[in-house]
Parts: structure tokens; sequence; C-alpha cells
């Protein structure tokens, strides 16, 4: 049966053991059901800024082996331009007991090597040239798979139900700019609406179908799904571009 407990405080009474527990284990347990049968991925948080040759990492959460991993305070690394492709990545490291405890560590490392997918969760991958600034900020939905000077996000999983999915922010963009773009098929439109409402957060299996209605082509995978999103996207700005034409076109008669 459903229920709740709270350990309640008073003056002049001692804090029992059972009570200290509680405070304990809430937080705790409340994740673990809140984020029960969710793949592997970013949970929140996380996002990567650069400045003056550091790349910064913020405050977030991630979920690997059923387990989740805090990020409290800001992480920040040194990164140089190399002219190269590198990945930010973090490596999960086997679990320590210690003092009662098991521990579970991280390291977060930047190199050159694609991560290892048994045991390392890719943050982002990017090519800073020399005297140039790694950004952040995006002009539309095509500038995100920018290849030079541009943190590419597109291959981190992020959290959700069943299977890990593109990043929330990316799918946003995409249903501002499908809308915009005079999207007008009650598939499009629903879809779009679907991620908007969710603040980007919608099922794999929902961008899957949508994407298949659309293309007739399963897609699988981040960059997969990224691609297909892109193609319809540019099929909206195309029709749209050609339906505008198409009014300027026409001439108005006045009658009398």
């Amino acid at each position: 049966m459903f229920r709740y407990e709270e350990p309640l405080f008073e003056k002049k009474r001692l804090l029992r053991v059972d009570m200290l527990e509680q405070l304990r284990d809430y937080p705790r347990d409340y994740l673990k059901i809140l984020y029960q049968g969710y793949s592997e991925g970013i949970v929140c948080g996380c996002q990567v800024s650069w400045n003056n040759a550091k790349l910064t990492i913020s405050p977030g959460i991630l979920r690997h082996g059923e387990k989740l991993y805090f990020m409290e305070r800001p992480y920040t690394i040194d990164c140089r331009s190399e002219d190269k492709v590198r990945y930010l990545k973090v490596q999960f490291l086997a679990e320590v007991k210690e003092n009662g405890k098991i521990l579970g560590n991280t390291r977060i490392l930047l190199d050159e090597a694609k991560p290892d997918m048994d045991c390392e969760m890719e943050l982002c991958r990017f090519r800073l040239q020399e005297g140039a600034r790694l950004r952040n900020t995006y002009e539309n939905f095509e500038d995100y798979s920018t290849e030079y000077d541009t943190i590419n996000s597109i291959y981190a999983p992020y959290a959700a139900k069943n299977e890990s999915i593109l990043n929330p922010v990316i799918l946003d963009t995409f249903a501002s700019e499908s809308l915009r773009h005079g999207a007008h098929d009650p598939v499009d439109v629903n879809f779009a609406l679907n991620i908007l409402s969710g603040y980007g957060q919608v099922s794999a299996a929902c961008v899957r179908e949508y994407l298949y209605l659309k293309l007739r082509k399963e897609m699988n995978g981040n960059i997969d799904t990224y691609r297909g999103l892109l193609k319809v996207l540019s099929s909206h700005k195309s029709a749209g571009a050609e339906v505008h034409s198409g009014e300027q076109g026409k001439r108005s008669i006045m009658l009398f």
C-alpha cells in the first residue's frame, strides 16, 4: 500500500537513528523510483562552455549502470586549440568499498579517442582552430553540426525512458523552426507541439516513427536522427519558400 512517513523534530526530544536514516534515504529512494526504466545518458545539466583556453562543465547528473552519478560543482579542464577532433567524455571507474560505503567515481577526459561505450560517455566533441573561440550558441538547427569551433553535442546520449535520445535542446530547436517555416501537415504540427510541450523531452520511439512516416526510412542513433530531422526541416523550408514566392507573384485587381 502507499503511505508516507516524516520524522518529527521537537524541542527536547532526542534524535533517533531511524529518523536520521529517513533523511538520508528519502532523496536516494525518490530518484531511484523516478528514473526507473530510464536509459543511460545525461539526466540533466552538464552544459559545456569554453573561455580562456578552458572548458567548463556545469553541475549535472548522469545515469550509468542503473546508478545516478552527481556532480555538484562546475568542473574545469584545460583546452587549447589543436585543430583536430577531440572528445570530451566521462570515464566510469570500478566501484570501491571503503568505510562502510560503496563509491562510484569517474574521470573527465579530453582526448582524440572516441568513447568506449562500455565504460565511457560522451559529453561533446569539437574541432578548435588556432586563434578561434569555441562557441556553444547556435544560429539555427543546422548550425549544431558545424564542424569547426563549435561544441557538438549531437552524439551525446540523453537519458530517457527505455532508450537514450538526442539532446532535448536540439529537438526543441527543430520543433520551433519546423513550425516557423510552414509545417502544415497535422503530423508535423503535432510532433513539434509534443516536443515543445515537454521542453524537448520526447521518446526515441516517437522520433523514430515520425521520421519513418516522413522519410520512409528507419533511423537509429543520434546522428541518423539528426540528419533525418534536418532533411525534414529542409523540405519544410523549401515548401514555405515556394508558397511565399507564389503569393508574391499574384496580382490584385480592384473592382469598381
